[in-house]
């Protein structure tokens, strides 16, 4: 049995609330604060009867989220306290009170971000007597953006945690240390609290656990319920007492989702555990998948290396591409908890297609884990704007430029969510401002000529075009014709996955020495190619799939390294027999 790769963070998390009750949850849309206002307190759950109360001496609302939310959430206000004058908020807490009176395994969650000058930790202290606090943990937000991001999660889990359970007057405070200004803050949004009913079986646990398979597996399910019997459905309805017995292992060759439920003599049911199983479709590239039919359901799995481009906060969006082609992904459930910077590459993206006003989006279905390389520069395609129009499809999502170009009848500033006409010498295109946190919203449009980078749109049979930043505008170049230095890079392998063997490409500025190292996952090293005479431009090596003492590796993910002189990159590679 061949895994591919696993379902991460955001969707096991999922799965485990899912498999709880939601007792109180805050959402923070009800008599929300204006502008520069503080919240009343005490803020009270908009599910449950439990109450928010804090002693910041400001706690703020901005725009909120809907990651952590429940279904037909809407993006509304948030809880954000803030740094107050002379920072002296620093050390302040906010308070959560409420019943857990025939409940145990209580879980906290919700989404967080935090500006520049913000809190750096969260600490979780209880009371299970609503006098004295004992320090549960420490959440570091350290490195977390200004944005809301899928991966941006506090969780804070309290089961088998003693005086938690059946208590009529359980508490938790949370800590904020660290801001470094007044206006510094965390924010935060759609707080969930769970828990399991007491006396109630215990829920089921999937093996293997969900995720995307690349061939057929066997699940079985447990409980640690002594003589339960565990009751399970595949059609997506809520198991009961006549639902099929789980016998014995369950054969899954396709896209299915296993719901279960452990039922005992002197329990209550046990809480529905889900887990979603995937079998893709492989697809070598981004050219490959644009030839698949959308709409369908089926899930694909692109294995060869992308690069990020962009991200934004809205709609958790990422913007990646190939040497072939470009994809937008336009992930609503925060599925992706990795913390992709620009110029990450990344292995292993599965998910759906499907098409938004004849844009072409994909949504995951799980988060692709760390990058498989770093630091890559993504050049952009030099085209005109006749060229964009007459396909917009070819260049959807994709970098490009175009030199010589200039607005047309526009004055003012940028303003968000505006179609302002761009042309060169060839035609004119819509600049959409759809980036609404791009810096240079607010700010003078230019007049003259310039050159322009940015992400290639598509509005049913129109081509539109949005900048990233401020940094995409760029002087009129001096020369048509620009020739690009030669530049030291890692640039991949060849198939990829491969079997029984693969070429590792590399691109050097000068001919030097190089050194080509293999790693298995574990990060041990494996196999050494040391080579002397490496050349100026593209160079070549094959990997035959075995170590330096010629033993033949097992099928699964690998790392290989490139270093010369000062120069190190590192990618990923998969070996499938």
């Amino acid at each position: 049995m061949k895994k591919i790769l696993l379902v991460l963070a955001v969707l096991l998390t999922l799965g485990m609330v899912y498999g709880q009750t939601l007792v109180y949850y805050w959402n923070f849309n009800t008599g929300t604060p204006g502008q520069d206002q503080t919240w009343p307190q005490p803020i009270a759950s908009t599910i449950g009867d439990a109450e928010l109360t804090y002693s910041f001496t400001e706690a703020f609302s901005f725009a909120g989220t809907t990651i952590n939310g429940i279904d037909g959430e809407v993006n509304g206000g948030s809880f954000a306290p803030r740094g107050g004058p002379d920072v002296q908020d620093d050390g302040e807490y906010f308070t959560l009170t409420f019943s857990t009176v025939g409940y145990d395994n209580i879980v906290i969650s919700y989404p967080s971000r935090r500006t520049s000058t913000g809190f750096l930790t969260q600490t979780f202290e209880y009371s299970v007597n609503g006098q004295d606090w004992i320090t549960k943990e420490v959440v570091s937000l350290e490195g977390w953006e200004n944005n809301w991001v899928a991966g941006q999660m506090v969780e804070v889990d309290f089961s088998g945690i003693a005086g938690v359970a059946n208590n009529p007057n359980f508490a938790v405070r949370v800590v904020l240390n660290g801001a470094t200004s007044a206006a510094g803050n965390n924010r935060i949004d759609n707080i969930r609290i769970t828990a399991s009913s007491q006396g109630a079986a215990a829920m089921p646990v999937f093996n293997p656990p969900a995720g995307v398979y690349g061939s057929a597996i066997d699940v079985s399910i447990t409980t640690a319920t002594d003589g339960a019997e565990i009751r399970y459905t595949t059609d997506g309805t809520i198991p009961s007492a006549s639902s099929t017995l789980y016998s014995g292992p369950i054969y899954l060759s396709q896209n299915t989702t296993i719901k279960a439920r452990a039922f005992a003599d002197g329990y209550e049911p046990s809480e529905v555990a889900s887990a979603a199983y995937f079998f893709p479709i492989v697809v070598q590239n981004i050219s490959q998948l644009r030839q698949q039919t959308e709409g369908t359901g089926a899930v694909y799995m692109i294995t060869g290396e992308v690069v990020l481009t962009f991200k934004q906060s809205f709609r958790n969006q990422k913007w990646v591409q190939d040497s072939g082609g470009g994809l937008v992904i336009d992930d609503t459930e925060g599925r992706i908890t990795t913390l992709y910077q620009i110029g990450d590459g990344i292995t292993g993206l599965a998910g759906t297609i499907s098409r938004y006003a004849n844009l072409l989006q994909f949504t995951p279905m799980s988060d692709p884990g760390a990058p498989s390389s770093t630091g890559n520069n993504v050049t952009p395609l030099d085209v005109n704007i006749a060229t964009v129009n007459a396909n917009p499809e070819r260049f959807q999502s994709r970098l490009v430029r175009f030199n010589n170009a200039h607005f047309v009848g526009a004055s003012g500033n940028f303003e968000t969510g505006t179609n302002y006409t761009l042309a060169d010498g060839s035609g004119e295109i819509v600049l959409r401002t759809a980036f609404f946190n791009a810096d240079y919203i607010g700010t003078e449009i230019p007049s003259g000529d310039f050159s322009l980078m940015g992400l290639v749109g598509q509005f049913n049979q129109t081509a539109q075009f949005t900048p990233r930043s401020l940094e995409d505008w760029g002087p009129v170049p001096n020369d048509d014709n620009v020739i690009n230095p030669v530049q030291t890079q890692l640039l991949g392998n060849y198939p990829n996955p491969f079997n029984p063997s693969t070429t590792i490409e590399f691109n050097l500025a000068k001919a030097d020495k190089a050194e080509i190292v293999i790693f298995n996952i574990k990060g041990q090293a494996i196999r050494h190619y040391s080579i002397t005479d490496a050349k100026s431009g593209i160079n070549r090596i094959s990997w035959d799939g075995r170590d330096d003492n010629g033993n033949l590796q097992s099928s699964g993910a690998y790392l290989f390294r490139l270093r010369s002189g000062r120069f190190t990159s590192t990618r990923k590679m998969i070996m499938m027999k």
